[in-house]
């Protein structure tokens, strides 16, 4: 656990579906010219903290370089925490459910391949409907330290397009396998627009034979303004840490969001577009 010390973490349409995949671009004829005249780079708009694209291919180069950051917390001045959800494997779909009922915002690290977002584009869809933000866990789920740089680029941006042909979105966050990561991979990360998210309260569901009381202890017992909770989509005991934590900590007056809420008033969020191309706010 990370103690809780300053650092300085839209919902699609209801009716999304994994249809959405082979949705046709009603803009391609004219993005070129928008672009151009607005100053956009090519295929893309920011809303909110979101960037939308019907780019097609490669995205990299989409987002504009940011200073390498890897954030632990969001805004401490906030009463909001953010639930992230990681991986995609052997998901509970009570878990959605839960969120979904309970009007929780989230934010999902979906691994792109090796069976999950690019063999379900369903359930990447799924996600959305719930009202949770999608960000990528790279390709392949592998450790990003001491890795070369084209293989952290694949990573990257294979990862992030598995996401991104569903849900035309990109945000401004990865997070590696378990966190890790050295400083060349740091680097390359910010280079390439993303800010590396990691967490300050692991409720240890991806652990063996954790106990249901460990868990939740793990949340509440560390629980403070823009905390980061991590759990997983497969994880031992993931949907019932989440429904006895969810209405306890709305007891004691914190909203349950995503990561773009609880960055809000940091650095870490796209803000809009100038001529001169995308802007984060803190850089």
């Amino acid at each position: 656990m990370i103690a809780c010390v300053s650092v300085i973490v839209l919902a699609a349409p209801a009716a999304m579906t994994a249809d959405r995949a082979a949705m046709p671009n009603p803009f391609r004829s004219i993005s070129k010219s928008i672009d151009s005249a607005m100053g956009f780079p090519d295929g893309g708009v920011v809303v909110g903290n979101r960037l939308i694209t019907f780019k097609e291919g490669s995205l990299q180069g989409v987002l504009p370089a940011v200073t390498p950051r890897v954030i632990q917390r969001g805004n401490p001045d906030l009463k909001r925490v953010a639930l992230t959800i990681d991986d995609g494997w052997n998901p509970d779909p009570r878990i959605l459910e839960l969120l979904k009922r309970s009007k929780v915002g989230f934010t999902a690290f979906l691994i792109g391949g090796r069976g999950v977002a690019d063999a379900h584009p369903e359930f990447v869809a799924q996600i959305a409907e719930a009202g949770g933000e999608l960000c990528s866990h790279t390709w392949s789920h592998y450790v990003m330290s001491g890795k070369p740089e084209s293989f952290v680029m694949n990573e990257l941006w294979n990862g992030q397009g598995a996401l991104t042909k569903i849900t035309h979105e990109v945000l401004p966050y990865v997070r590696f396998s378990g966190g890790a990561y050295d400083k060349a991979a740091l680097e390359w990360t910010g280079r390439e627009g993303f800010w590396i998210v990691n967490w300050t309260l692991d409720t240890r569901d991806s652990t063996p034979a954790p106990t249901l009381e460990s868990e939740v202890a793990a949340v509440m017992g560390g629980l403070c303004n823009g905390a980061i909770i991590l759990c997983h989509f497969g994880g031992h005991n993931t949907y019932e840490v989440l429904a006895r934590v969810i209405p306890e900590i709305r007891k004691r007056g914190y909203e349950v969001t995503s990561l773009s809420r609880v960055f809000e008033g940091t650095p870490y969020q796209l803000k809009g577009s100038t001529p001169g191309g995308l802007k984060k706010s803190g850089d």
